[in-house]
């Protein structure tokens, strides 16, 4: 199967970027189509679960999202340490410098979960993830403060313990897709 690019234009730049792009693609019944499909375009991003393993208990973090919010919905998700890939950074240190920065936490070592990199949203996204665990002494923070200002962040962290983020998964009350495959692939029964 094959596809082609036939044009590409910049709808909207800011935060992110949005580009419109038409497209020929092969069909499964052999034939052609085209296509008009708008793309969020964001970079790559970490996810890090932090766990300590003297009390089995994990850290979870609560902040401000705009998509709860913009559906009339509870808009401070519990979520684990995530954010961008800078420029010229791998994604092994973005995931130390985001979880001191958001947690306060520096890990040593990252332990790769699932896969290298996965889309979280392809239909409209070319966003990758690569998410890791790392283990961390919850009780010696490297910093108290938390997120950074010029971002906009305000983050709340707490310890749990394993068995509670399970239950939280389990209940909906951890409802943000990227705590729920990190708590599932580190911790879940029957994940490899």
């Amino acid at each position: 199967m094959r596809f082609s690019v036939r044009q590409r234009s910049a709808c909207y730049r800011g935060w992110f970027a949005v580009d419109a792009y038409e497209i020929r693609h092969d069909r499964f019944d052999g034939g052609t189509m085209e296509v008009r499909r708008e793309l969020l375009e964001r970079g790559n991003s970490v996810g890090v679960l932090l766990y300590d393993p003297a009390c089995d208990s994990v850290l979870l973090l609560e902040q401000f999202r705009i998509g709860p919010a913009a559906r009339g919905e509870h808009p401070w998700l519990v979520e684990i340490v995530a954010g961008m890939i800078d420029d010229g950074e791998t994604a092994e240190e973005s995931a130390r410098r985001e979880a001191l920065e958001e947690a306060g936490y520096l890990p040593q070592e990252l332990h790769p979960l699932g896969a290298p990199r996965w889309y979280p949203s392809p239909g409209a996204c070319s966003e990758q993830i690569t998410l890791f665990m790392a283990e961390v002494d919850s009780g010696k923070p490297q910093r108290d403060r938390l997120g950074v200002a010029d971002e906009g962040e305000d983050i709340r962290r707490r310890w749990v313990s394993r068995s509670e983020a399970m239950a939280m998964v389990a209940d909906g009350r951890i409802n943000s897709a990227l705590p729920i495959m990190a708590l599932l692939l580190a911790f879940g029964k029957g994940v490899a």
